[in-house]
């Protein structure tokens, strides 16, 4: 291998402890001997100039946490927070601050490359830009031509700046993510809220009205940085924190009270603490029959919910209805077939709010009269009961809830998830008297196969304790601040009506294996690596792909198997006085220039407009990055936005601050929900088929199956961290020197196999294996192990994690709200010295 890009790639890592040398050639060096692109030395100049800039950092956190950047003679050299629009950003995390070096570090891709050797073996040549684009643009427009639009792939995370790109060349989107929906598959589609990834709770400093706090499959203070004071806040409020996770996690030890719990069984605990509120008389049954669907009738022979000309035997028995004028049969128009969804959303799209009930009945039994009652007009309907019309039996959703959960006792629950009984019950009669707040996450039981279970048990939680819609109680996924404060409505450049990107019929964790009209693909982005588990099925069929581009400030895993690899800037760089605008922590952000492009490097716009120019396409594009940010604020819908332009924010610091922010936002104050019915809708009755129409208890897949288990005994956690986002500064230097990849693992499980801290391990299961070093770790769950995701073969000892992990789709999948979730951590390995 020849002056290859990925080889010096290891040089640089391997030795980064022992030799301060910079990298040579495609790679930039780390630190204080900056090589610019060509090997010119930088120099001081006696009296150096010095600016300040400001930028917004990483929307894949949730941070979005505004910079104030100090540049020096055109070179970065200190970052810290831009507080002149919100005090709440007074602090800045490792990652933040590692960007000093990361920019110029020897992850960066300095010019494009051309692949030499076979994919996945990471050999490329240099080549000019020009080369670059003319020879991929000639790709594109041979692989349409002969396959259709829909032949083309694009991807980009939410880090880049290609939003132009698909639409453009009219390329499929890869459908449905697979990941961080598996909570938010069961708990959203109750709510109304979330669109699937459980982000309806409300901001974390509500908690401070909380008197529970209850974390559970969530790393909060780690994976949460720039708003972990809000922890802290709520603790001296008063809050009883309380953190579940079968490992002491950071946010465990910040906590009142940690409670380890067996991994993929946060749904059993959340079953056991309903069996006993409802067992002991703990509910809120005012916000039961007035703000959820638990009073509905069911169909007791389909299972379906009765629905206005969705059931004959109701429409015709007009005797068994209530006497109010307006609950009469045939005064409302055809509805769509029982559902919690409105009719026509897909893909987890949230419903629109109907403008009234009326468009949307569903029936009571009227607590009063005893008869069928539209349950809009009714104030007082029957919790449990049934009713026979017609020969058809309903039964209030209430009733069958009772029944589901008769099974769940908390000796069950204790049982199934290694709580004590007696602390599920107390835990449960806490979080009934409230106000709590239900804390969730996307790292831990949201990626087992049962994920969606546990979301809806947490819903049915909240919908018996009325915990939503009042100061101090929610429920959702709280990090990331960005993701929790009041949203900014801005608008977008209009594109022309033509470009639009097609919605992929087959996802791409399931692209391996089901037939697709794909043969090309461009990842802004590692989704290689990243996205997918069962890597080696993955790149299988990248491998036979007609063209792979990967564009990126840096070097991934993903690009080995790239036949192009195109070198974009990182956030701190632009080639013009302003590059996009964003909504961040109630606030609306701006990214200034901060610095030039580094290296060969290129904007994301930039990129776009010269694959748009050799198409004859660019007419459609804004001419100027600050065209295109003005025009987001103008279009905006929200009268105080479209009178912004980007120049006002930008002299007013480059924030600026959304109206009344400093009242903390609620989530449905008003008890109006988002959904069909306006309610809490907790029946499933899309899930009848599945038995998981109200949440019924499966195990895991694969870490419950104990005859694997005997082959593969740990379970593999792949976790979030505060070192790392996602496949994100694996390669930040700075960071390198805090942490290296391992994989944790409790002392007994390690003395058992003779293995110390710092042995390198192989660690594999039928899937595949990867090398790392072990660290035995007493903060480890015996029987687990755990390790930070997107662990590459890059910076492990030898291969990926991704490797080993398991891809199960659950049968039910495609029924649910976002998609089946790829269950990353439902995963067995074994370990053994390497």
């Amino acid at each position: 291998m020849t002056d290859s890009f990925i080889s010096q790639h290891r040089l640089s890592r391997r030795g980064f402890l022992k030799t301060t040398a910079a990298a040579a050639g495609l790679l930039g060096a780390a630190g204080t001997g900056m090589l610019l692109a060509g090997g010119l030395q930088a120099t001081a100049h006696a009296e150096p100039s010095e600016t300040i800039a400001r930028t917004y950092h990483q929307s894949h956190c949730g941070g979005m946490c505004a910079l104030a950047c100090t540049v020096r003679d055109g070179r970065l050299v200190k970052i810290q927070p831009n507080g002149v629009g919100n005090p709440d950003f007074q602090t800045i995390c490792l990652k933040g601050i590692s960007e000093i070096s990361h920019i110029y570090g020897t992850g960066r891709v300095q010019a494009p490359l051309k692949r030499t050797g076979q994919r996945g073996a990471g050999e490329f040549e240099r080549i000019s830009w020009d080369q670059a684009l003319d020879e991929i643009t000639a790709l594109i427009k041979d692989t349409q031509s002969a396959h259709g639009k829909d032949s083309l792939l694009v991807m980009a995370t939410s880090e880049a700046d290609f939003g132009f790109l698909g639409p453009m060349l009219g390329a499929q989107d890869g459908g449905l993510t697979g990941i961080d929906v598996g909570v938010g598959n069961g708990l959203d589609p109750a709510t109304g809220l979330g669109g699937g990834f459980a982000m309806g709770a409300p901001e974390a400093r509500d908690w401070q009205r909380s008197k529970l706090v209850l974390t559970v499959g969530s790393n909060y203070c780690e994976s949460s940085l720039p708003n972990a004071f809000t922890f802290a806040d709520a603790k001296e409020a008063g809050a009883h924190m309380i953190t579940v996770d079968p490992h002491y996690s950071t946010t465990a030890c910040k906590s009142d009270e940690w409670i380890p719990i067996e991994p993929g069984t946060d749904a059993a605990l959340f079953l056991g603490m309903a069996s006993h509120i409802l067992d002991k008389g703990l509910v809120d049954e005012q916000f039961v029959k007035l703000h959820t669907s638990l009073p509905f009738l069911v169909n007791a022979t389909t299972g379906q919910l009765a629905r206005h000309h969705g059931d004959a035997a109701i429409e015709v028995d007009e005797a068994n209805f209530a006497t109010n004028p307006n609950a009469g049969a045939g005064e409302i128009g055809p509805l769509a077939i029982g559902g919690n969804q409105a009719e026509g959303t897909t893909d987890g799209a949230a419903p629109a709010v109907p403008e009234t009930g009326e468009q949307n009945p569903f029936y009571v039994i009227d607590g009063e009269s005893g008869k069928v009652q539209r349950y809009d007009l009714c104030d007082n309907p029957q919790l449990e009961g049934s009713i026979t019309l017609n020969g058809t039996e309903y039964v209030t959703a209430y009733s069958l809830l009772l029944e589901t959960q008769r099974p769940y006792t908390t000796e069950w629950a204790a049982g199934v998830t290694g709580i004590p009984q007696q602390r599920i019950e107390a835990l449960a009669k806490e979080y009934a008297e409230g106000p709590s707040s239900l804390a969730l996450g996307w790292g831990g039981n949201d990626k087992m196969t049962n994920a969606d279970i546990s979301g809806h048990a947490a819903a049915v939680l909240v919908a018996l304790t009325g915990n939503i819609g009042k100061p101090g109680a929610g429920v959702g996924v709280y990090v990331g601040p960005s993701y929790n404060g009041y949203g900014v409505a801005l608008g977008g450049w209009a594109m022309p009506e033509d470009w639009a990107m097609i919605p992929s019929p087959v996802s791409l964790y399931d692209m391996p294996f089901k037939e697709n009209n794909v043969h090309g693909a461009i990842f802004c982005g590692d989704f290689v690596a990243q996205h997918v588990a069962a890597m080696d099925n993955l790149t299988a069929w990248v491998d036979t792909l007609d063209f792979v581009v990967s564009i990126d400030p840096y070097f991934t895993e993903g690009a080995k198997w790239a036949d192009y690899v195109l070198p974009a800037t990182s956030r701190f760089e632009y080639d013009e006085p302003f590059g996009n605008v964003k909504g961040g922590y109630s606030q609306i952000v701006i990214q200034e220039k901060v610095i030039d492009p580094l290296f060969e490097a290129k904007t994301d716009l930039w990129i776009t407009r010269e694959i748009a120019k050799r198409l004859g396409l660019e007419a459609g594009l804004p001419p100027t990055a600050t065209d295109r940010c003005n025009a987001v604020l103008a279009s905006s819908p929200e009268p105080w936005v479209a009178e912004l332009t980007v120049q006002q924010i930008s002299e007013a610091g480059a924030v600026w601050p959304v109206p009344d922010r400093d009242t903390i936002r609620e989530v449905v104050p008003d008890l109006v929900f988002p959904t069909i019915s306006t309610r809490m809708d907790v029946y499933y009755d899309n899930l009848v088929d599945f038995g998981q129409e109200l949440p019924q208890w499966e195990p895991c897949t694969e870490i419950a199956d104990q005859e694997l288990r005997r082959q593969f005994p740990l379970q593999l956690s792949n976790v979030r961290t505060r070192f790392r986002i996602h496949n994100q500064f694996y390669d930040a230097d700075w960071l390198q020197l805090l942490y290296e990849p391992l994989i944790m693992v409790n002392p007994q499980d390690t003395e058992s196999r003779g293995l110390v801290t710092g042995d390198t391990v192989r660690v594999f299961n039928n899937r595949g294996s990867f090398e790392v070093k072990v660290a035995a770790n007493s903060a480890i769950r015996p029987g687990t192990t755990r390790i930070y995701e997107a662990a590459t073969a890059l910076y492990n000892v030898a291969g990926n994690l991704q490797s080993t992990t398991n891809d199960t789709l659950i049968e039910r999948g495609g029924a649910l709200m976002c998609g089946p979730v790829i269950p990353f951590s439902d995963t067995l390995v074994q370990i053994e010295k390497a």
